[in-house]
Order: C-alpha cells, then sequence, then structure tokens
C-alpha cells in the first residue's frame, strides 16, 4: 500500500469515527466536581454505567440523580455557567442550545452561578410550580416535601447575588374546586429574598420573604468547590447584594427547622426516585410483563450488536476498495481488482449483521 492510499484509509477511518460522534452531539455539560460515586445519568432511556463521575460529558436530555451525601458541579459548555447539585437531587438538562438553557428539577435543590447573558441568550430552572429565569446571578431552586408530607411539595426560588424573575403557578380556592388551569404570576426576587411555591389540596399559593438562613447556612457548608470566587463563606459580595438580616432566632429553632426540612427532603427524594425510575421502566410501570421486557432488551441487544458489527465490517470493506481504486490509479491494475473484490466480499459479509438488526423482534 502506498504512502497515498495510507493517507486516504486513514481519513476514511477517521471520518467514520467523526460521524459516530456527531449522531450523539456536543456534551451540553461537563461534570467537575462529584464528593462521590452515588450519581446516576440516565441517557434516552438507558442508565450509563459510571466509574468516576468527575470529566463525564452531559448531553442534552440527560437526566441525572445524585444519592445521598453526594454533591455534584456541572459547567454549561455554552456560556459557561456552573450548576451545583446537592445531595438527592433528581434534575435533567432540557435544552441546551442557541443560547437557550432550560434546566429542570424534579426534587432536590440546586445552586447555579450565571455570567451576564448575551443578546436574546436565556437561563432558566423550573420546578412543576415555578420558572426561574436570570441573566447573570447567583441564585439557587429547591423543590422539597412541605411540612404535610411528600404529597404536598414546595418550591423555593432565591437569590445570593443580582436578581431573579421567578413565574409561579398559582391556584387559589375557586380554581382548585373547578379544576382550573394555574394562573402564572410574575415576582422579581433580589439578593437577599425567596419565593415560597406552595401547592396543597389542589391549591398553590406564593410567599415572598426574607431568604431563610438555614438554606443559606446550608449552601455555605456545601459551597462550590470548582467555582472559588463565587464562595458564600467569609465577606459575603457587596456589589448588587440587598443584605436581608434573618428574624432572631433561638439554636433550637434552628436545629428544629433543619431537622424538618430534612426529614421532607428525603421523603419527598425517595417518592421523586420511584417516579423517575418508573418513567422509564415500562415493567416496573405495569405496562410491560417481565417476560416482555426480557424480550425487547434481547432484542434490543441483537439489533445495536448487529448494527454495530455490520457497521464495523462495512467500513473495512469500503477501506480496501478505497485503496484499490488508489492502486489502479496508480497503475498497479492486479492488485487493484484484488482490493476491490476483497472489498466486495467483505462489504458483502455485512449483510447478515443487518439483517439481523432489521429483522430482530421480541
Amino acid at each position: 500500500m502506498n504512502a497515498k492510499a495510507r493517507i486516504l484509509t486513514l481519513a476514511l477511518i477517521i471520518a467514520m469515527t467523526g460521524l459516530a460522534a456527531w449522531a450523539q452531539g456536543a456534551p451540553a455539560a461537563v461534570v467537575e466536581y462529584s464528593s462521590g460515586d452515588d450519581v446516576l445519568v440516565i441517557r434516552a432511556g438507558r442508565r450509563l454505567g459510571i466509574a468516576d463521575p468527575i470529566g463525564l460529558e452531559l448531553y442534552e436530555g440527560d437526566q441525572v440523580q445524585t444519592g445521598k451525601g453526594v454533591f455534584v458541579e456541572m459547567r454549561l459548555v455554552s456560556g459557561g455557567a456552573v450548576v451545583k447539585l446537592a445531595e438527592n437531587t433528581t434534575f435533567v438538562l432540557e435544552r441546551l442550545s442557541d443560547g437557550q438553557t432550560s434546566l429542570q428539577l424534579v426534587y432536590g435543590r440546586v445552586r447555579a452561578k450565571v455570567e451576564r447573558l448575551a443578546g436574546t441568550d436565556t437561563f432558566s430552572v423550573r420546578s412543576s410550580q415555578a420558572i426561574a429565569g436570570v441573566r447573570g446571578t447567583d441564585f439557587g431552586l429547591d423543590v422539597v416535601a412541605s411540612a404535610g408530607g411528600a404529597a404536598t411539595t414546595r418550591t423555593n426560588a432565591y437569590c445570593f447575588v443580582g436578581a431573579v424573575e421567578v413565574t409561579a403557578f398559582i391556584r387559589s380556592d375557586a380554581h382548585a374546586a373547578e379544576s382550573l388551569e394555574a394562573i402564572p404570576r410574575s415576582y422579581v426576587v433580589v439578593a437577599g429574598e425567596m419565593l415560597s411555591v406552595e401547592s396543597r389540596s389542589g391549591k398553590a399559593a406564593a410567599t415572598k420573604t426574607a431568604l431563610d438562613e438555614t438554606i443559606r447556612s446550608f449552601w455555605v457548608e456545601n459551597d462550590y468547590v470548582s467555582e472559588p470566587e463565587a464562595r458564600l463563606g467569609g465577606k459575603a459580595p457587596t456589589e448588587g447584594v440587598a443584605v436581608v438580616e434573618p428574624a432572631p432566632s433561638t439554636d433550637q429553632d434552628e436545629a428544629t427547622a433543619r431537622e424538618s426540612y430534612e426529614r421532607g427532603y428525603l421523603q419527598g427524594f425517595d417518592e421523586a426516585r420511584v417516579q423517575f425510575d418508573r418513567a422509564f421502566d415500562p415493567v416496573a410501570a405495569g405496562f410491560l410483563s417481565q417476560e416482555e421486557g426480557a424480550a425487547i432488551r434481547r432484542a434490543a441487544k441483537l439489533q445495536s450488536g448487529g448494527v454495530i458489527a455490520g457497521g464495523l465490517i462495512l467500513a473495512g470493506g469500503a477501506a480496501i476498495a478505497v485503496n484499490g481504486i488508489m492502486l489502479i490509479d496508480a497503475g498497479d491494475l492486479a492488485a487493484g481488482a484484488d482490493a476491490l473484490r476483497t472489498g466486495a466480499i467483505i462489504s458483502a459479509a455485512a449483510i447478515p449483521f443487518l439483517a439481523l438488526s432489521l429483522f430482530s423482534t421480541p
């Protein structure tokens, strides 16, 4: 094989590899820090095997879940915002393209440090009860169980630096009684403030207060690791910050509030985790029997294996055929013809594998 043929063959292999990477799309975020290995990622309905979360590339549509005691920091590729997930948190990277960033918090706690956005770019984090949109700030969102139990949830949107525009979905007694749609209502939450949206018995109400000191204390204790300039401990940032003094409380009151919050936090997370798993397990949801689920998994493995094997064989046959064309072009007709025949035979060998993937059914 002459040098020109080798270069062309190598280029073909690189192009095939690049095509496979392009099919998945560019990563939307990268995990820069994780305090433990109990991190679950579901991509396209399938759980990923993760040996070490640090350095893991995340893609649009990925769903991330942190276990007990595990905190994760990820940096978004577009815009460079840093997002921190607290322990026992279920989170979805809904959209991260064309300057539009939309994240969903199913349950738990998340904090985001967003640099000033440009032009028409947007950044928002939502729950089922509210949407927090920013253009450049340090803020957080909680979805937790209220005192009434996991079935009664509360969303807290709060701000450390700058301001957050929060759209809360409100339902009055009349709306709940008639099962009417919730009414969106906008609030501006500045540094040192929070907005709580609580749902109970079909109703939903929003209350704006000073930032709960237990929330601030939580993020001081579990501050950013990859973003030291954003830390809340020590000297607090002053630019754009409205300092709001918390109401005086005793140590016993604070301990009671923290215990109540953590109990509801874990209780609600357990329920969210069950719902999260069921959403991607049709057998657990009752749509399929165990036998049907096993048959579908077997068929999926055969299909994916057939596509991979067939694709690799086709790539090899194509590379040999290209080499044959180059040999003919160089004047070596006999060797070129042999290479073309070999490439055709190898390419034909891919047909059974592709047929296996096409006709494999449960």
